[in-house]
C-alpha cells in the first residue's frame, strides 16, 4: 500500500527542488522550526501567509501561480520587439509599441490571459474559472508537458511559488524567534530580500558541480523570482499598491525582489524582467515614455516609474 506524502511532504520537496544545492539546509531549518504547512479550503481572494506554528495556503493559489505564470511568460513574444527597437534605437518604448504593427493580436491574446488569472483571484474555487485553451493544466509531470516553451515556463512557476513560500517561512523565523523588524511593512521586505538571498547566493559551487555557467544558474533564479514579483503584484490587491499599515509599496517589494542581482547588462533576465512589467505598465493604462539605452536601465527607469 502507498502512502501519500504529506502537505508538509510536498512543499519541501518544492523547497529542496528549487534551491538543490541548499537542500540539507532546507530541511534543517524545516526540522529546527517544527511549523506546519496547513492548506486551507479554497476561497475568494488569495490565502498564503504564516505565523509561528504553520504556513497557510490554499490549492487555489498554487493554482494562481501557475495560470498567472503561464500566462506571463507570453510577454516575451508581445513585447520584447518593441524592448528591443527602443533600446537599439534611442526611441521611447510607447514610440517603438506603435512601430510593431503585429503586435496587436498577440497583446489581446496575451491580455486574455491574464485576465483570466485576475478572474481566478476572485472565484471561490479554480472549476470557476475559463482557463485559457492555450495553458496546460498544473501537473507535476514536467517531461509530461511535452513542450519546450511549456517546460521553461513550468521551471519559472515553480521557482516562483518556491519563493513565495520562503518569503512566509522567514515570517515564521522571525515569529519564532521574536527577531521581526519594528513594522509590518519592514518584515515583508526583509522576508522578500531574504528569500532572495537564500536563492541566489552560493550558486557558483553548485553551477560547475552540474556543467553550468554561473550566469546561466543566476538568470533563471532571478527570472522565477521576477515571476513570483509580478504574481505577488496581481494578488495585492489595487488600493494596497501605495502601501498601508500592513504592507509596503508594491515598488518597494518589486525593487526587493528584482535588484541586487549580479547579472551583466546583456542577461536575458533584464529583457525578461523588462518585458513583464511593460505589461503591467500596459495593464494599468500608464504611458511609457521611457528612453532607456540598455534592457537593465529600461527594468530601472520602469519600476522607478511605478512608484
Amino acid at each position: 500500500m502507498t502512502t501519500e506524502p504529506s502537505d508538509q511532504t510536498i512543499i519541501l520537496h518544492l523547497l529542496r527542488g528549487a534551491v538543490p544545492e541548499r537542500a540539507d539546509e532546507i530541511s534543517r531549518l524545516w526540522t529546527q522550526y517544527g511549523h506546519a504547512v496547513d492548506v486551507a479550503p479554497s476561497a475568494k481572494g488569495v490565502t498564503m501567509n504564516a505565523d509561528a506554528s504553520r504556513i497557510q495556503v490554499d490549492t487555489k493559489t498554487i493554482d494562481l501561480f501557475w495560470l498567472y505564470g503561464f500566462s506571463a511568460w507570453h510577454a516575451i513574444e508581445v513585447y520584447a520587439p518593441a524592448l528591443v527597437l527602443a533600446t537599439m534605437t534611442g526611441i521611447s518604448v510607447d514610440q517603438a509599441l506603435k512601430i510593431d504593427e503585429a503586435r496587436g493580436p498577440f497583446e489581446f491574446e496575451y491580455k486574455q490571459r491574464i485576465a483570466s488569472a485576475q478572474s481566478l483571484i476572485a472565484a471561490e474555487q479554480a472549476a470557476d474559472t475559463d482557463w485559457p485553451a492555450d495553458v496546460p493544466q498544473p501537473t507535476a509531470d514536467r517531461d509530461g508537458l511535452g513542450d519546450a516553451q511549456h517546460m521553461t515556463a513550468f521551471d519559472l512557476v515553480a521557482l516562483a511559488l518556491a519563493f513565495a513560500l520562503l518569503h512566509e517561512f522567514q515570517h515564521v523565523r522571525y515569529s519564532v524567534d521574536s527577531s521581526a523588524p519594528a513594522t509590518l511593512p519592514e518584515e515583508e521586505i526583509a522576508c522578500d530580500t531574504w528569500a532572495r538571498d537564500f536563492m541566489t547566493s552560493g550558486l557558483a559551487a553548485y553551477a560547475k558541480d552540474n556543467g553550468h555557467s554561473y550566469a546561466q544558474v543566476h538568470q533563471k533564479r532571478a527570472m522565477g523570482i521576477a515571476l513570483a514579483a509580478v504574481t505577488i503584484h496581481a494578488m495585492t490587491p489595487t488600493h494596497a499598491h501605495w502601501g498601508n499599515r500592513q504592507y509596503p509599496p508594491m515598488a518597494e517589494r518589486l525593487t526587493a525582489m528584482i535588484s541586487g542581482h549580479n547579472l551583466s547588462a546583456g542577461s536575458p533576465f533584464w529583457l525578461f524582467t523588462g518585458c513583464l512589467l511593460i505589461a503591467l505598465m500596459r495593464q494599468e493604462g500608464r504611458p511609457l515614455d521611457i528612453i532607456a539605452n540598455s534592457n537593465q536601465e529600461m527594468v530601472e527607469m520602469l519600476i522607478d516609474r511605478l512608484r
